[in-house]
């Protein structure tokens, strides 16, 4: 294989295990968990919100680790701990051990995503394929169809914990190809010049931008925790939860790369606004149909744009701040994404709960497409080029 594609193949599975299985697994077995222990959408809430929490603190952590050997232990650790606590999860019935093994499961998928980021994204700079980054990220998308697969398959035979298990030992079994594939690596130098971009990113005032991200953060984590069990809580699609997530994850697969199309071709910042317009529609449509069509469609939907936004949001701001930019905004959308299923655990009362936490966080979304429009709106026309 060549050591292009070897690490980005190293990318795109470290993201599987500890994005898409070992953070956002936990949706499709929230259903699964609640029947069988008993808890109320506040205490779901509470577990989802003590993974964003690590998440973000994980998030700080990582963007102080220099280069080199210290941000390849970070990559290391946080890779091996993020498969770990997804096994252990399967191992206790004891909440507070759940808040803990899922906020030490955020901090893993912190450290892992933005050291091997960090790291493919500077060896991929030096022989001028940074396009190819965005490669890495449907490794999220497709970790969570597998979960999703996973979960459709072995549910009528396997309890919440042994689900549980079975997800941690399949990340195990991938485990060694991440380990080996990223790390610092000298690329060979490409031998056909890569095509130039139509367009790149300018500048955009960077509070506005870190109000709509830390919005997108608010908003996006209601649907992505909440979506299959508001699915399988409603009288005959009990058994159209695991294919909404599935989709999910389709949809995620090559989102970014087509989002970083779109971009090249309208505007960073023109793209961003397309990408929460057609997220808002995304978390609405649960709201305006109970059907199965409109569940689906809003899960192709949420799913082709909730790693896209990242993918669009950091070109925007990551030099704001003198250079600070990328861990600033990184910060507002833990926090946000920490306090969604909080407060959409409180507004769950009742039959009608989950539609008003939907409508409350596709309003917080829209608030950040506000923000962002006039921020668009004030931008200097002559702005450099990024």
């Amino acid at each position: 294989m060549h050591p292009t594609s070897r690490l980005l193949l190293g990318g795109f599975l470290t993201l599987a295990i500890v994005m898409g299985i070992g953070r956002f697994y936990y949706t499709p077995l929230l259903p699964l968990m609640q029947a069988q222990y008993g808890f109320g959408p506040d205490k779901a809430g509470l577990i989802a919100a003590a993974n964003f929490a690590g998440y973000l603190a994980g998030s700080l952590l990582a963007s102080l680790a220099p280069r080199g050997g210290a941000r390849l232990a970070a990559f290391r650790l946080g890779l091996c701990a993020s498969v770990a606590t997804t096994i252990a999860m399967g191992l206790t019935d004891d909440e507070a051990v759940w808040l803990a093994l899922r906020f030490v499961s955020g901090v893993a998928s912190a450290f892992a995503m933005i050291s091997a980021a960090g790291m493919i994204a500077e060896s991929l700079s030096c022989v001028r394929s940074e396009a190819r980054l965005g490669w890495i990220f449907g490794g999220v998308g497709s970790g969570i169809a597998v979960s999703g697969v996973l979960v459709l398959m072995a549910d009528p035979f396997l309890s919440p914990s042994q689900l549980w298990l079975a997800a941690g030992f399949l990340a195990a079994a991938v485990l060694p190809l991440p380990l080996l594939f990223v790390g610092e690596r000298a690329l060979p130098e490409r031998r056909k010049a890569p095509p130039p971009r139509r367009r790149a990113a300018r500048p955009i005032a960077f509070w506005p931008l870190f109000v709509n991200y830390t919005c997108e953060g608010l908003g996006y984590s209601v649907f992505v925790t909440f979506i299959v069990a508001i699915i399988k809580g409603r009288p005959g699609l009990e058994g159209v939860g695991d294919f909404v997530w599935i989709a999910v994850g389709l949809a995620g697969l090559p989102s970014t790369l087509l989002w970083s199309g779109i971009a090249e071709r309208i505007g960073f910042a023109n793209a961003l606004a397309a990408a929460y317009a057609v997220q808002i529609a995304a978390i609405l449509l649960p709201v305006l149909s109970a059907g199965a069509p409109a569940a689906i469609l809003a899960a192709f939907l949420f799913g082709g744009t909730f790693m896209a936004i990242t993918v669009l949001v950091m070109p925007l701001g990551r030099h704001g701040l003198n250079g600070r930019g990328f861990a600033i905004l990184t910060a507002g959308f833990g926090l946000g994404q920490m306090l969604g299923p909080l407060f959409a655990g409180l507004l769950v009362t009742g039959a009608a709960g989950y539609d008003r936490a939907l409508v409350a966080s596709a309003g917080a979304v829209a608030f950040g497409l506000a923000a962002l429009l006039l921020a668009m709106r004030r931008r200097a026309p002559g702005a450099a080029a990024t």
